[in-house]
């Protein structure tokens, strides 16, 4: 792709709010009008500080700086912004969970897939006061060099080393944003662990979901809210933990994207490391597929391997809200002459899932979902009937204190 950088010289407010740059694949993004004076100096740490700085004066004194915002995240580097965010880019949904979760929805100005809006509505339906201010903004897969110097953003939430497998762009274009609009933070093949593209392999590091929205909060300058959410995440993992039954009495799960007449069914991972199955893989069940390994995302499958695989349960992704007609499913497979043969169809246990593409609120509400439909004994049934919204849980039945997260995102900590 061709663009002429002259067009787009003149200073904006972001060359006076970043400081530092980020180190991409071989090369130094500078992401700052200028560097800072010799006797200033800026904190990076390996997960993210908010630091206020000093600098010697003429006089030999020591005078305060403004804070200065920093995380580390591989493949960018370090970020440092002298203050936060008011204008994110983001591409892949769990970036704009995060940024409502920390109060911040108002900031995004672009995403992909407009799915996330109906599933984080979903989710946090019982929540008083809650919006989501980036429900307009959705667009289309994959993005332009113009579309970033028209939106002219703070900080780009998307994976750089993810970018340039996108037409026309490449490592040339990435430091041109960096350099011209803004810095890079992202992370996208933690979401399965997968390779990234070979000039970005070496050094290429993996991170949980949470140690991302770790990175994020500090960006924004919510410290606070993180810690609060983490703490409740903290607690839900080890109250499942807790009451987990023995390896030998956890049910046979199947983790499936189906369409709603069978046409197309595929195969996900459910126990792997990786963003995608951060509400899964906690609850340690057993794959009906054992230990079948295939490369990409997910792998297409027929009637006959569900039938061979038997599991006796179903989870099937992307069928929670409206936009998916779940009871034509389950019917649709009580009614096939293979799918009726399957252990979960025969006992009515085929319950809907979210999306994989989940931030720190839809995980939280997964987690609980999951628990609930895989072990049901332990922690409480997921209701057979769907609805529009998440279930209105008393607080007897609820792993976590839904009031309490919606406060947090509030700004009641």
């Amino acid at each position: 792709m061709e663009h002429d950088a002259s067009d787009h010289e003149e200073p904006t407010r972001r060359d006076y709010m970043k400081y530092g740059g980020a180190v991409i694949g071989g090369g130094l993004l500078a992401g700052c009008a200028g560097n800072a004076d010799s006797g200033s100096t800026a904190t990076e740490t390996s997960t993210g500080t908010t630091t206020e700085s000093e600098t010697a004066t003429d006089t030999g004194t020591a005078t305060s700086m403004p804070e200065r915002y920093s995380a580390e995240l591989s493949p960018v580097g370090t970020v440092t912004l002298e203050e936060p965010p008011t204008n994110v880019f983001t591409h892949f949904p769990w970036f704009p969970d995060m940024a409502s979760a920390l109060g911040q929805g108002d900031t995004v100005n672009y995403l992909w897939w407009d799915g996330t809006v109906a599933g984080l509505e979903y989710f946090t339906a019982g929540f008083d006061e809650f919006e989501i201010e980036w429900a307009d903004n959705a667009g289309e897969y994959g993005f332009t060099k113009e579309q970033l110097y028209e939106l002219d953003s703070d900080l780009h939430f998307v994976d750089p080393a993810w970018v340039t497998t996108l037409d026309n762009w490449d490592q040339g274009d990435v430091d041109e944003i960096a350099t011209n609009v803004g810095p890079w933070l992202g992370n996208y093949y933690s979401s399965y662990h997968a390779a990234p593209p070979e000039a970005w392999a070496d050094g290429y590091e993996y991170y949980p979901l949470w140690e991302l929205f770790d990175r994020v909060a500090t960006l924004y300058g919510e410290r606070q809210r993180y810690e609060a959410l983490a703490a409740v995440h903290d607690d839900l993992l080890g109250a499942i933990e807790d009451r987990l039954p023995p390896e030998s009495d956890r049910p046979t799960v199947a983790y499936l994207s189906v369409s709603e007449d069978l046409s197309a069914i595929y195969q996900l991972r459910l126990n792997e490391p990786g963003y995608w199955n951060s509400h899964t893989r906690p609850l340690g069940a057993v794959d009906s597929f054992g230990d079948t390994q295939f490369s990409g995302p997910f792998k297409q499958i027929d009637m006959e391997a569900l039938v061979e695989a038997d599991p006796d349960v179903i989870l099937g992704l992307w069928t929670v809200t409206g936009t998916f007609d779940f009871d034509a499913l389950t019917q649709n497979l009580k009614d096939d002459p293979l799918g009726q043969a399957v252990s979960a169809v025969q006992n009515g246990r085929v319950y809907p899932q979210g999306t994989r593409w989940q931030g720190p609120l839809m995980n939280l509400f997964q987690l609980e979902m999951t628990a609930k439909q895989l072990y049901p004994e332990q922690f409480g049934a997921w209701p057979d009937e769907t609805g529009d919204s998440y279930p209105a849980f008393g607080p007897d039945e609820q792993l976590f204190d839904h009031e309490r997260v919606a406060d947090i995102v509030n700004g009641d900590i």
